[in-house]
């Protein structure tokens, strides 16, 4: 039974659209949760970029879906038009390989702001723009050379545009991970947040380092669209990468509240007058729990010559609201003047 000319090229990409829509799905939530959260606190320049991201994925999808609706609908029994590439088809590598190099360009910004080494944001910026421009270079061979079977011959663009993005999200996870374990403060909770940071980083590094390798592996040793199954998601990993960076800033934050505010928020200040037989030592003691579990106590000693009895005051301050707790102390007849029980 012969095959039919839209499993050429038409049933992969069928399948790469639908990851493509379901990330889609995953950016526009993203992108809500980051508007919610972040529209007053990040700079504008900042929300424009994520707005043109977004904006860029969803035309991807579209131009896609089009494409292969006029492919299997339009032209369903037209075996010329299969097998060739339209233009909304060759608009995927270069909003792809825009869309990566967007992203691997502000994770270079962090590594300026970050490690203030220019030689190190400046590999990243170069491979994240030779894989623009490959991007943008396949786009133009696939209107040169539109049947899916020759894409071969232009082989050589694609490996530099996806090596490129490839190396470029290596070099980014592997900075940043060096960078976040150089500086460890020793502290429990500090670093058990960096440890988090750097499990996402390497995650998110990983996913679309491993995705772009498949994509080519699989467009070097196949002649048919199959390598599109990873490519048609590619940009969508890219900017779920972003935003999942962008919006965890407030996870952090979370738990970092969270971890303080258990540590914290008790205030108790003791005060009593203790006889030792020669000399009366008066103990003022403050106890406070900050996100470090820090007490500070602070004794005061008073010298006086007559005896007496003070009955020991706690004052328990929590969360704002103080409570006199006195407590009488017991005294037995048999046990010595000096003891308090």
């Amino acid at each position: 039974m012969a095959s039919s000319p839209a499993s050429v090229a038409q049933g992969p990409m069928m399948i790469g659209l639908m990851f493509n829509f379901i990330l889609l799905g995953v950016v526009m939530t993203q992108a809500y949760i980051y508007m919610i959260t972040y529209s007053k606190r990040d700079k504008s320049w900042m929300q424009s970029f994520v707005f043109i991201i977004v904006v860029a994925n969803i035309v991807n999808s579209v131009f896609i879906a089009v494409d292969l609706y006029n492919a299997l609908i339009n032209n369903f029994n037209n075996t010329a038009y299969l097998a060739k590439a339209t233009w909304l088809f060759a608009t995927d590598p270069a909003l792809t390989g825009i869309i990566a190099a967007a992203v691997q360009l502000f994770f270079a910004w962090r590594v300026k702001v970050l490690t203030s080494n220019w030689s190190l944001t400046t590999i990243v910026c170069l491979l994240a723009l030779t894989g623009a421009v490959g991007g943008i270079v396949t786009a133009v061979e696939i209107k040169t050379t539109p049947s899916f079977v020759d894409f071969q011959k232009f082989q050589t663009v694609v490996i530099i545009w996806l090596v490129a993005s490839c190396l470029g999200d290596l070099a980014i996870t592997c900075i940043l991970v060096w960078y976040l374990r150089k500086h460890k403060t020793g502290f429990q909770g500090s670093d058990e947040l960096v440890d988090r940071i750097i499990r996402m980083t390497v995650q998110t590094g990983l996913i679309t380092s491993i995705c772009a390798i498949v994509d080519l592996i699989l467009f070097l040793a196949n002649p048919t669209g199959l390598h599109l199954i990873f490519n048609f998601p590619l940009c969508k990993l890219y900017t779920n990468t972003l935003l999942s960076s962008l919006n965890s800033r407030s996870g952090w934050a979370y738990s970092n509240s969270k971890q303080s505010h258990s540590q914290s928020g008790l205030t108790a200040t003791i005060g009593g007058t203790i006889s030792d037989g020669r000399k009366q030592r008066t103990v003022n003691a403050t106890i406070t729990t900050q996100t470090r579990a820090e007490v500070f106590v602070h004794v005061e000693h008073h010298e006086l010559q007559d005896r007496t009895t003070t009955v020991p005051r706690f004052v328990i301050q929590q969360d704002g609201n103080e409570r006199d707790d006195i407590k009488s102390p017991v005294w037995d007849g048999k046990q010595g003047q000096d003891d308090i029980v």
